[in-house]
């Protein structure tokens, strides 16, 4: 499969992944954790954006913060994979969040292509780490999304449900239909992206579909 988008640096958005890598490994590494990773929907879950961080947001049962973000905006699985190396591989984690939905149709990659892009970084993490669960976030809704989108994106999440249910260590958390992420006034004037109700209600499904794992902290 030939690779369809710059990996470091998109040129039709004018945006710099490296740049946001960068920055992501000024922090310590912190080993061991649940670790977040996908596209812009995580990366805005931050106080840059005038939201109240994820790690605040996603608590263990104890209080503690046991949750890493480290989704950067624009991403596409073809990111996903490249920068694995750096963004996950180092942290060990014992939990990966992984949105794999977001900007592949933009950039020319099929359903297909992006599932197969993003199954890489699935087994890469199974395989590097044995013990670590990984937990498969649906696509999710946009405002006002269309009949068409729906059918695409359903698509896609057919995929991700399937590989989950036969795949050991895996788990399939659906998104797309959780009912306070189906309103359309969770999200800020783009339609895509969410406001301050829409983390809340993206706060508590991970509360709550996580609930197990964020037991253990």
């Amino acid at each position: 499969m030939p690779i369809k988008v710059g990996l470091q640096y998109i040129e039709i958005w004018k945006e710099s992944m490296e740049e946001v890598i960068q920055e992501y490994e000024k922090d310590p590494v912190q080993k061991g954790k649940i670790v977040f990773y996908g596209p812009s929907y995580y990366t805005r879950w931050s106080t840059k954006w005038g939201n109240k961080p994820l790690s605040e947001c996603v608590l263990g049962k104890s209080g503690a913060q046991c949750c890493i973000n480290h989704g950067f905006g624009s991403s596409c699985p073809e990111h996903q994979l490249y920068y694995y190396p750096r963004m996950i591989r180092p942290y060990e984690p014992k939990v990966l969040v992984y949105g794999c939905f977001g900007n592949s149709e933009a950039f020319g990659y099929t359903n297909e292509e992006a599932w197969e892009l993003a199954q890489r970084v699935i087994m890469y993490t199974l395989t590097d780490f044995p013990e670590a669960e990984v937990y498969l976030v649906s696509a999710i809704r946009s405002h006002d999304i269309s009949d068409e989108q729906i059918e695409y994106r359903r698509q896609l999440n057919s995929y991700i449900k399937e590989f989950a249910e036969k795949t050991p260590r895996c788990h399939y958390l659906n998104a797309f239909d959780y009912a306070p992420l189906t309103e359309n006034d969770i999200y800020i004037e783009d339609g895509v992206h969410f406001n301050e109700k829409g983390y809340a209600a993206f706060a508590d499904f991970f509360n709550e579909a996580l609930k197990d794992e964020l037991a253990k902290y």
